[in-house]
């Protein structure tokens, strides 16, 4: 008989015990990753900020293990993992290696891999940001209209809403655009800056004052429509005793990325958000098809998300575009991808945008003040859902300014800010009954006679189930 020594048969039993119960630990301690980034998280660091990557969003099954095996194998693919969302099951990644997605795309368990760019970018973007000033334009010399005396005040009927009521301050209404400035005369007592994060590199960055607008002011205007104070100067929001939170999404207005959306609704859906407003287009891919790789597992990606908000009681609001055109019956689309050189591409109804037309998504047209639909509002039965104001609309603007803005993106806000004081009279109401509030209270318009506007079940193709109306939307349970 051949003889073993002791010592060293313990020590290879104790090694072998050793890595089998490490791997146990491994098992155990994953599902108990944090369901979101924590307020001060922030994604692995780059060994060079310069190095250029393309983003990615990652779906996998929505739980924190099947989370935990993906954010394995990004790494293993060669990618750094910025968020992970196991709510949702999306995960936020970039690599420099060009097989990334179809390596990732290859292993069981993952839904669907999407590269979020055409174009790639540097690594740096991903870092935090704090302290941000504005250097984008100025608001012009001219001063607003008297407090309460533009046009869309008449138009929605706001007087007779605020002997009703001018909103809570238990309702928090999103701002999903370019940042707030909080620090406006107008927004300083409605912006919530516990609630506001910025989500532009697609997590949550607490970083002081990180969700300040920068470049663009367009959320600032947004923010003064729904929310700006009722206090003598400037103007007036529609729901002023309301809080604002921004979620900062992109630098420059319709540069809004898939990342940034994703964490953008999933904070909202965890915060208490009420309403929140989406004036924008997607960046790169102004419409999702189905049938190209990325996109549909940006469609993916984003519909979860959002269906996430939805199903924690947020009403989601969108701007309708403004190409002008019958969105029942697209065929073209010549600004996409939007980061490089847009070519020309045919589309059918399927290809859609994002976040306007996912389900449940409330969209809206614009009128003028003549409170016909604007030239360059898109339309269609279904896509345009409801009509607001929207031409040449004042509001505030970053460095205690005022501006006049024509757009959906400013239509979109009129309804928030109605639907934000249906939430503050009826603070137990879901969020599908504050909808079926602002279907059933908006005031039925007529197609005019000669256009392309076509009528079904009760709806026009330019306005929808009619105009936001608050008198009504407050007046009647």
């Amino acid at each position: 008989m051949r003889f073993v020594p002791v010592l060293p048969r313990l020590r290879a039993v104790m090694t072998r015990t050793l890595t089998v119960l490490s791997a146990i630990g491994l098992l155990l301690a994953a599902p108990v990753a944090q369901a979101e980034p924590a307020p001060t998280s922030e994604p692995a660091a780059a060994a060079d900020p310069g190095q250029l990557v393309l983003p990615h969003v990652v779906v996998t099954g929505a739980d924190r293990l099947s989370t935990w095996r993906a954010e394995r194998v990004i790494r293993g693919a060669g990618g750094t993992v910025v968020s992970a969302y196991p709510q949702v099951g999306v995960l936020v990644a970039y690599s420099a290696r060009e097989d990334f997605a179809a390596k990732v795309r290859a292993t069981p368990g993952i839904a669907a891999v999407g590269a979020t760019r055409t174009a790639k970018i540097a690594a740096g973007w991903f870092a935090p940001r704090r302290d941000l000033e504005y250097t984008g334009p100025a608001a012009p010399s001219t001063p607003p209209p008297a407090e309460g005396t533009a046009w869309d005040v008449p138009a929605l009927g706001l007087a007779k809403a605020h002997e009703v009521t001018t909103g809570s301050r238990r309702v928090i209404v999103g701002v999903l655009d370019t940042g707030v400035d909080d620090t406006h005369p107008d927004l300083a007592e409605a912006v919530d800056t516990r609630n506001s994060v910025s989500c532009l590199s697609g997590w949550a960055d607490r970083g002081r004052g990180a969700w300040r607008p920068t470049l663009d002011g367009h959320g600032t205007h947004v923010a003064g429509t729904i929310a700006a104070a009722e206090n003598g100067f400037g103007v007036v929001g529609i729901a002023p005793d309301v809080r604002v939170a921004a979620v900062k999404m992109a630098e420059l207005d319709d540069t809004e990325t898939p990342e940034s959306m994703v964490c953008g609704f999933v904070w909202a859906a965890e915060h208490g958000f009420r309403v929140v407003n989406n004036s924008y287009r997607l960046n790169p891919w102004r419409y999702s098809c189905p049938d190209q790789v990325d996109q549909a597992a940006i469609r993916l990606a984003v519909g979860r998300a959002v269906s996430y908000a939805q199903r924690n009681e947020v009403l989601v609001v969108a701007s309708a575009g403004n190409a002008g055109i019958d969105l029942t019956n697209r065929k073209t689309d010549d600004e996409s991808p939007y980061d490089s050189s847009p070519v020309h591409r045919e589309i059918s109804n399927e290809c859609i945008r994002l976040p306007h037309e996912l389900p449940g998504v409330i969209g809206t047209g614009a009128v003028d003040e003549k409170l016909a639909k604007a030239s360059f509002s898109n339309y269609g039965i279904g896509p345009v859902a409801l009509a607001a104001p929207g031409v040449r609309t004042w509001s505030t603007w970053p460095g205690n300014g005022y501006r006049p803005a024509s757009g959906t993106s400013m239509s979109a806000p009129h309804t928030v800010g109605v639907a934000a004081l249906i939430a503050s009279e009826h603070p137990r109401w879901s969020a599908e009954r504050i909808k079926a509030q602002l279907f059933r209270t908006a005031t039925p318009a007529a197609c005019p006679t000669g256009s392309p506007c076509v009528t079904r079940d009760g709806q026009t193709s330019y306005f929808g189930h009619g105009l936001v109306n608050a008198a009504a939307a407050v007046a009647e349970d």
